[in-house]
C-alpha cells in the first residue's frame, strides 16, 4: 500500500507465491483488510524460498503490476490460481484479468527484471530480522517518523482470531497514546 497515513497499526507480511501456507492465509488477510480498512495498514514483502523456482519471478511480476496500481489485484490472483504461476501464458492471462492495461510496459518491466533488486532487498531485510520461513508476519504499532513497526512476529498460517486479538491490543494501545498526546 501507499505510505501509511493516520493508521498506527501495521501488518507486514513476508511471503512466497508458491508457499502453500502463504496461500492458505490469504483469505484471512483479505477479511482483515475488509474489517480494518481505516485502522490497519497492510504491507507485503517478498521472501521467495530458494526451492520455489518460480517464486522470485512472480514476486517481480507483482512489482511490475504495482507500476500500474494493480499490485494487490495480481497478488490475489496469483494466490488464488491453481497453476502456481509456472506457465507464462497463465501468468499473462492473470495479468490481463488483474486489469493491467499497458501489457507491453508490463512485459518489458518483467523481462528486464526491473524489480529484481527490490525482491533481493526484501530477502536481505527478512534475513536480518531472523525470518527463515513463510509466511511470517510482523504486527504492531507503526511509527511514521522512524518508519518502523514495533510489535510481534508470527510464522505460519496464523488464525483470524489470533490476528484480531493482537490487532485489537495494538489498536487499544495506540488509542491510549493518542489521548495522552492531546
Amino acid at each position: 500500500e501507499k505510505a501509511p497515513s493516520n493508521r498506527r497499526v501495521f501488518v507486514l507480511e513476508y511471503s512466497d507465491f508458491q508457499c502453500p501456507f502463504c496461500k492458505r492465509v490469504q483469505g484471512t488477510l483479505k477479511k482483515l483488510r475488509e474489517s480494518y480498512p481505516n485502522e490497519v495498514q497492510f504491507g507485503y514483502r517478498h521472501f521467495p524460498l530458494p526451492f520455489h523456482k518460480e517464486a522470485n519471478g512472480l514476486a517481480q511480476a507483482v512489482e511490475c503490476a504495482r507500476d500500474q496500481n494493480k499490485f494487490w489485484e495480481l497478488q490475489e490472483l496469483f494466490y488464488d490460481s491453481d497453476s502456481n504461476g509456472t506457465n507464462k501464458n497463465e501468468i499473462m492471462r492473470l495479468v490481463k484479468l488483474a486489469g493491467i492495461k499497458d501489457i507491453p510496459a508490463f512485459e518489458l518491466c518483467w523481462k528486464n527484471e526491473k524489480y529484481a533488486q527490490r525482491v533481493q532487498n526484501d530477502i536481505r531485510d527478512a534475513a536480518a530480522l531472523g525470518i527463515q520461513g513463510t509466511p511470517t508476519f510482523i504486527l504492531g504499532a507503526y511509527d511514521p517518523k522512524s518508519k518502523t513497526v514495533s510489535g510481534k512476529m508470527f510464522s505460519g498460517a496464523v488464525s483470524e482470531e489470533k490476528f484480531i486479538s493482537v490487532i485489537e491490543k495494538f489498536l487499544a494501545s495506540t488509542r491510549i497514546k493518542a489521548k495522552l498526546n492531546q
